[in-house]
């Protein structure tokens, strides 16, 4: 068994490491929002929304299935398989945009897009071979290997977009700073891999992938609609309201929501190994359920309390006056962040009691309830409305969702 300390002490590993890292990048963002215009932010938002996506198709989600076979043997079987689908995944990916870059651009109402969506393949591929990757070491307990990893990949990133802008404001070192800092935290992570010698076949193929048939089943559609759901008001903002109502919005994702979305998901990592081992010895994961639950809903209540005064005057101050709508931005957006916070990490117990299906079903309202809060303030003509429509609906579906997690985990 493992003990409490030692679990509480891989969740505070994981979430020192996310919280160096975005450390500097809200660093970062004190020189980018100087050197950089809310348009150009914008445009990549929307560029890793779409790497996200495909990102999400590429693997099948069979990453999530190599913590869970008893062989190590396997796992690895299992790393190759779906490295292997991803390559094939984003070749298909190149085919398909290479014609038609031009009408792509034109439909995304971005003009100029198409040098960036040539390099969407291989971003998928490495942020792809990243989630595969941090699997392994997530079975292996290497969690110091994982947090390094995400520091470099964030030095790296606002090391190349601020040298570069200071050079010449053009986003095209977004771009530049993506590629290259994703390249090292997977090669990084790939560094760690035990290589191990294993027979690849297509009979032992077809077995482990029948095994885990329910992760591309119902938790690929699953995570597919979670992946577009979040991406969704980036894309709809972009449509209605303009670059620049996204760029406000991006700023605010980059310096609030990207935090807590990687410290949940961090927290997640830890937690699933956890609760397997859990379940597997007792046939019920609540003592870690409550634990971890309670530990992430103290540690956001006091920030989200402050920043619900104070964070269009920090924004103004921190970022410069321009920047001060990303501030009431943040307001809006705080009890959907609270409620991501403290319940996100939570989710991988519907995949231990094998009941990916709850999860799709769940991703399916949510996506439903999140558009219609948006297109409420399309509806009025107002950004602000739509934003907060957007958090309440969210925040909402995440207490049916705390719900579903706790009859589970008995």
């Amino acid at each position: 068994m493992i003990k409490i300390s030692d679990y509480l002490r891989n969740i505070f590993t994981m979430i020192t490491g996310a919280f160096v890292a975005q450390l500097i990048l809200i660093l970062g963002s004190l020189a980018i929002t100087r050197i950089y215009k809310p348009e150009d932010l914008g445009l990549i938002a929307l560029f890793l929304s779409l790497v996200n996506i495909v990102s999400v198709i590429s693997t099948g989600q069979f990453e999530h299935s190599i913590i869970l076979p008893k062989r190590n043997i396997d796992a690895y079987n299992l790393i190759f398989y779906t490295c292997f689908l991803v390559l094939v995944v984003c070749g298909f990916c190149f085919i398909m945009i290479l014609p038609f870059t031009t009408e792509i651009s034109n439909f995304l109402n971005q003009d100029n897009f198409d040098t960036w969506l040539y390099f969407l393949p291989i971003m998928v591929v490495l942020n792809a071979f990243f989630y595969v990757f941090r699997a392994w070491l997530i079975r292996k307990k290497n969690f110091n290997r994982i947090t390094k990893g995400t520091v470099l990949k964030s030095v790296i990133l606002n090391t190349i977009i601020i040298t570069g802008g200071l050079y010449i404001a053009n986003p095209i070192f977004f771009l530049i700073g993506n590629l290259v800092a994703q390249f090292s935290e997977t090669l990084y992570l790939y560094i760690k891999i035990e290589k191990t010698k294993t027979d690849l076949s297509v009979l032992n193929a077809k077995v482990l992938l029948k095994e885990y048939k329910n992760f591309p089943t119902f938790l690929l559609p699953a995570e597919l609609i979670n992946t577009y759901t979040s991406q969704n008001p980036i894309i709809l903002l972009n449509l209605f309201f303009g670059a620049s109502t996204v760029g406000f919005f991006s700023l605010t994702q980059r310096v609030l929501g990207l935090p807590i979305k990687l410290i949940s998901n961090t927290t997640r990592e830890v937690f699933k190994q956890r609760a397997t081992e859990e379940f597997n010895n007792h046939g019920n994961c609540r003592k870690s359920f409550g634990e971890t639950f309670k530990l992430l809903f103290f540690v956001s209540l006091v920030p989200a309390i402050i920043l619900y005064f104070l964070s269009p005057v920090l924004f103004s101050f921190f970022f410069g006056s321009d920047w001060v709508i990303s501030g009431l931005y943040a307001k809006y957006l705080l009890i959907m962040f609270c409620f991501q916070f403290s319940v996100s990490p939570l989710s991988y117990v519907l995949f231990i009691r094998n009941k990916q299906k709850y999860d799709m079903y769940w991703q399916i309202g949510l996506l439903i309830f999140t558009t219609i809060g948006i297109l409420v303030g399309v509806y009025f003509d107002s950004a602000d409305i739509s934003i907060i429509g957007y958090s309440i609906t969210y925040a909402f579906m995440y207490l049916v969702y705390l719900k579903l997690i706790y009859d589970a985990s008995k």
